[in-house]
């Protein structure tokens, strides 16, 4: 049994829909019992749902009885607790999350041991950032050899359905500063221009607070890490880079009203993204990876999570202790499955480097 924290939610539905396709027992956990049991239902026989609160002890000792492994789909990250992960430790169950928070990623990193002794995995960021854009600079830095720099770029199609996690998390992080391994930076700001692969080309594109700006130092070596995000809407990116010009303050209050105009505005575009990492040589020379598509771009950022904890339950992963997806999978095959998902994965390319564009 796998029970997915958030199950009936934007991204935990992807995740529950296939996992009960390939055969796996889903248990759906929300703090809504009727959506839980219906979603469930939905899923066929063999499925159940239940109330439940991933920030409530004896909620997830509950939701977790009989579990083999717990898959949290439920944020926005920076607010909760860590109170699952401390559930699945007490209940030998191994634990998954989508989290492309910075601070969860440290916060959790504090149970990495723990998980370790108890034989467990916690996989985290099993999503787009960092679990794909880490498995793009894997592949990279093999074609490089030696990193100064490396940009991120998660570009995101306008069709995807706007969860509220997701709008809100977005929103606090307009204006907001950050430290990076160069300096400090402010979220949604610091524009550059990507060339991302069609249908989206060039596009503009804002730093964003992530995780690989404490992983890729380590990974890659590299000095310098930034990481950016963009909008097929052109009107959305610009919404958000006016909420970094008003600051963190303002962008709390406007960002119920971007959330409502944004689903209204989804009716056009893409479901698709892109997720692009490019890795820059001291001596001026580049490498650049990319996975995405027009289509489907929330099936792709759900997969890693599915890829990983049907490893759990099949034996295949066997790294224990923290883990990001790439390093409980192996590049090359996070990388390869996602493919064979339908997603396209460019062929790198080289170039000589004039700069950051």
């Amino acid at each position: 049994m796998i029970a997915v924290f958030g199950g009936y939610g934007t991204f935990g539905s992807q995740v529950s829909r296939m996992l009960a396709a390939a055969g796996l027992a889903v248990r759906i956990a929300g703090r809504d019992e009727e959506l839980a049991r219906r979603f469930a239902e939905s899923l066929g026989p063999g499925h159940e749902g239940l109330a439940a609160d991933a920030d409530d002890p004896v909620s997830c000792l509950r939701a977790l009885a009989g579990a083999r492994i717990a898959v949290l789909c439920a944020g926005p990250f920076s607010r909760m607790s860590l109170t699952l992960p401390h559930a699945c430790l007490d209940s030998g169950v191994h634990y998954v999350d989508i989290a492309d928070d910075r601070g969860w990623f440290s916060r959790l990193s504090t149970l990495d041991d723990r998980f370790r002794e108890r034989e467990l995995t916690a996989a985290r960021g099993c999503s787009s950032l960092p679990g794909i854009s880490g498995a793009l600079a894997c592949l990279a830095a093999e074609r490089l050899g030696a990193v100064e720099r490396a940009r991120v770029t998660l570009f995101i199609g306008n069709a995807n359905p706007k969860g509220e996690a997701a709008v809100v998390s977005a929103g606090a992080q307009a204006g907001r500063p950050f430290p990076a391994p160069q300096g400090r930076l402010h979220g949604f700001r610091g524009r550059e221009t990507v060339m991302l692969p069609a249908p989206f080309g060039r596009r503009g594109v804002y730093d964003w607070e992530s995780p690989e700006l404490d992983l890729f130092p380590t990974l890659l070596g590299a000095r310098e890490v930034r990481v950016k995000v963009g909008f097929e809407s052109r009107s959305a990116t610009r919404a958000f880079a006016m909420l970094a010009r008003l600051g963190p303050r303002w962008s709390g209050l406007l960002v119920p009203v971007l959330a409502t105009l944004g689903k209204g505005l989804s009716g056009f575009g893409h479901s698709g993204g892109v997720v692009q990492v490019e890795l820059f040589a001291p001596e001026g020379t580049s490498v650049t990876f990319s996975l995405g598509g027009p289509d489907d771009g929330q099936r792709m950022a759900a997969l890693p999570a599915v890829f990983v904890a049907m490893g759990l339950a099949d034996g295949t992963v066997t790294r224990r202790g923290g883990v990001t997806a790439y390093e409980a999978l192996g590049a090359e095959a996070l990388t390869a499955k996602l493919s064979a998902a339908g997603f396209t994965l460019t062929s790198p390319s080289s170039r000589r480097c004039t700069g950051a564009s």
